[in-house]
Formats: C-alpha cells, sequence, structure tokens
C-alpha cells in the first residue's frame, strides 16, 4: 500500500477545469492504467521546510485514467494550512482532486471555513496555493462571514496580508444589525480583514452602487466610481463622481468626495457640491453640506439655489433646507435676487411652493424699474407676484424727476 499511494498522489494531474485566472495546470503524469478503488485515503503534502500544506481524509475515493487523469473522492474533509497552522478546513460529498509540488485544486460542491474570522465560503471550483497561502475559488460562489455576505464571480483569499479580493458581479449585503440595510454592488471588491475595511471599485473597474441608505425607504442610493466601508467606523466614503439620489421627495446631490455615516444617518460633504429638486425646478451649489435622512433635512454652507420658475437667485452663508416642508432657512449675509429686484437681509425663509419668503434684519430692498430703495427690519414678499413689503423703521428713497424750462 505505501507504494501504490506515492503513485497515486504523485499522478493527480491535468483535468483542465481550471480556468486561466488561476494558474497553469499541472503536466500529466500518467502512472496508473485502468482503475483503482480506495478506502480511508489521506491526502498530505509538505513544503521544503517540511511544514504542512495540506492534510485531507477522504472515505473512498476511485482513480481512472480513460484519457482524463483524476481522482475522485467521497466525503473529502480536513484542512489547509499556512506555517504549519490550520487557516482554513474544508469539506465537501463528492469531488474531483488534483495535487502536484505546492498547489491542490478541487472540482465539486466544496464548503472552506476561514478559522480566524468565521467565515464560509462555497464554490464548485476552488485552488489552494500552498506556497502563497491563497485560496482562489469560482462558480456558483458564496461568501458569508458575520460582517458581510457576498457573491461573485471570483474570489482571492491571501492570508497572509489577510486579504480577500471579489471579481465581476460582485454584491454585498450587510450582517452587522447597525446597518443591516446596506447592499453595494460592484466589480471589484477588496476587504482588508484586518483592519475590516472593503474597498469596493478599486481602480474606477465599474464603479459602485449602494443600496439601503435610508431604512425602508425603497430607491434612495449612492453612486461613484470608489468606496469605502469602514466597519468600525461605521462609515462609507465614496469618491470621483459621486452621486446621492434620495426618492421621497426627488432630491439629487453630487460631489467628487462624500461620507455616509452610518450611526448618524447622515450624509457629509466637506467638499463642493452641487443639488437638485427636479419637482420645483431649483438646483444649487454649496462650499460643504450635509443630509440628515432621518427628518430629510439638510443643511449647507456658502450656497447658492437657482429658482427656474421664477428666474429667482439666493445666496447665504449657511442654508436650512427642510425637504418635505419645502422651506428654505438661510441665515448670515442672505441676498435674493429676480431679474428687476434685489433683497438683502441677514435671515430669511423661503416657502417654496408659495414662492413666499419672509425676511428677517437689517432689510434692503432695490428695484430697477421703477427705481426704488427700501431699508426697513422686516420685508414679505411673493416671488411670482414681484411683491415686497418692508416693515420696521422704514427708510425710502424715490427718485424725482424734474423738468427745467
Amino acid at each position: 500500500m505505501p507504494l501504490l499511494r506515492l503513485v497515486l498522489l504523485g499522478s493527480l494531474a491535468g483535468c483542465g477545469w481550471v480556468d486561466a485566472w488561476i494558474g497553469d495546470e499541472p503536466t500529466p503524469e500518467p502512472e496508473v492504467t485502468g482503475a483503482v478503488r480506495l478506502q480511508n485515503l489521506t491526502l498530505r503534502q509538505t513544503d521544503d521546510q517540511g511544514q504542512i500544506l495540506w492534510l485531507l481524509q477522504a472515505d473512498g475515493a476511485r482513480y481512472s485514467d480513460g484519457g482524463l487523469q483524476q481522482i475522485e473522492i467521497d466525503n473529502l474533509r480536513g484542512d489547509l494550512r499556512v506555517a504549519g497552522k490550520p487557516t482554513y478546513t474544508l469539506e465537501a460529498k463528492a469531488v474531483k482532486v488534483r495535487q502536484r509540488n505546492d498547489q491542490l485544486w478541487i472540482e465539486g460542491r466544496t464548503t472552506v471555513t476561514d478559522v480566524a474570522a468565521r467565515g464560509t465560503i462555497v464554490a464548485d471550483q476552488f485552488v489552494w496555493r500552498g506556497d502563497r497561502a491563497l485560496l482562489q475559488a469560482q462558480k456558483n460562489l458564496q461568501i458569508r462571514y458575520p460582517q458581510v455576505a457576498i457573491t461573485a464571480q471570483r474570489l482571492e483569499a491571501d492570508s497572509q496580508r489577510q486579504e480577500l479580493r471579489a471579481l465581476k458581479a460582485v454584491q454585498v449585503t450587510s450582517s452587522l444589525p447597525e446597518a443591516q440595510d446596506l447592499r453595494l454592488s460592484t466589480d471589484v471588491l477588496v476587504w482588508q480583514q484586518e483592519r475590516e475595511r472593503l474597498l469596493a471599485g478599486v481602480g474606477g473597474a465599474g464603479g459602485v452602487t449602494v443600496l439601503g441608505i435610508a431604512g425602508d425607504r425603497q430607491g434612495d442610493r449612492l453612486r461613484a466610481q470608489e468606496a469605502e466601508w469602514s466597519i468600525p467606523q461605521q462609515q462609507v466614503t465614496l469618491r470621483r463622481s459621486v452621486q446621492v439620489d434620495l426618492q421621497k421627495p426627488r432630491l439629487l446631490a453630487r460631489g467628487e468626495l462624500i461620507q455616509w455615516r452610518i450611526d448618524r444617518q447622515q450624509i457629509l460633504s466637506d467638499a463642493p457640491l452641487t443639488v437638485e429638486y427636479p419637482s420645483q425646478g431649483i438646483t444649487g451649489q454649496a462650499r460643504r453640506g450635509v443630509l440628515f435622512l432621518d427628518d430629510n433635512r439638510a443643511i449647507f454652507e456658502n450656497a447658492r439655489l437657482q429658482s427656474q420658475p421664477q428666474a429667482a437667485q439666493l445666496w447665504a452663508q449657511r442654508l436650512t433646507w427642510r425637504i418635505p416642508q419645502q422651506q428654505v432657512e438661510a441665515s448670515g449675509h442672505v441676498e435674493i435676487q429676480r431679474p428687476n429686484a434685489t433683497l438683502r437681509t441677514a435671515q430669511l425663509v423661503w416657502r417654496i411652493p408659495q414662492q413666499e419668503v419672509e425676511a428677517q434684519g437689517g432689510v434692503f430692498y432695490h428695484q430697477a424699474n421703477p427705481r426704488i430703495q427700501v431699508r426697513g427690519q422686516q420685508a414679505k414678499g411673493w416671488l411670482d407676484r414681484q411683491e415686497v413689503i418692508v416693515t420696521g423703521r422704514v427708510q425710502t428713497q424715490v427718485p424725482i424727476q424734474v423738468r427745467l424750462p
């Protein structure tokens, strides 16, 4: 039996089922012809230093060449090791196995368990490159860890770097209570497990879409070229061509660097951004801003809003936008302009559906035609009717035309 086992292990080569992305096929070395049935089989491989790379057992196995050499194994189980220590355990009911030097190929539905991170990887094809401590998987791939569940077409798990890389049609679903609605889709995902950080859209390949940003509000989403999800910080940072799309009511925000603070349900930009309120024909720009998802409120600094239906523009150092109420509250050197008039004040409330404005503190109203300048402490006006009422210590300047004889 020892002689037979050596021949058997030396001839597990050349099936042809592994795609090119996981390396070249080993060269066939036919040693046995016909068929051999074995029971209680052990597969064991060591590296040049004598450390075990994998140690597997099986209840039964059948070897045949038939022009395609392979070993068919029943009830495979055991572990894959790094520096002699079990890193993954695996089990499968019926698979085909090949091994050569420091590499192990498994074809068939197999479950691999990450010992340290308590995750499971299920796929129809696995390759363990023991020399690099690299696990590769593809076909009907499913990945589940305590933090996330992932589906993808391909997987590379680097045990030495503690990094998992998922490729093609990647879907990530959060398993954490604090981010239970988070879903992320991309084509490239790198999970730095030690840092508990997921990098999506690395290199800008295909971009990233994040769903579930506002609980049960269907349709709200974030899009960007790249995203970084820090699990400990409960924060998703999006970079490059970022778009925030809220549905109830429809509000769009765009920028180059936007953060979603999951625990606070806030979307924050410390960089310039633009906003759009399509149903009211309003667009705007700001130096920075925060969207509060819990109560549908936004705050913008150094902001400007344009209302196309009324041809009005509003500038302010600070804007608070109460989205469901469709009301804007501005403060700090506020100015609102229309083609024929300008209103300046310290504080202003703009009720968008009624096109009503109320100003408070240091009111200055200027009208071009007919030319009028009015100062006061309060003002109330209607943009669509081009009507303004100024009150409180009012000072009026009306030019007088004098005809000389």
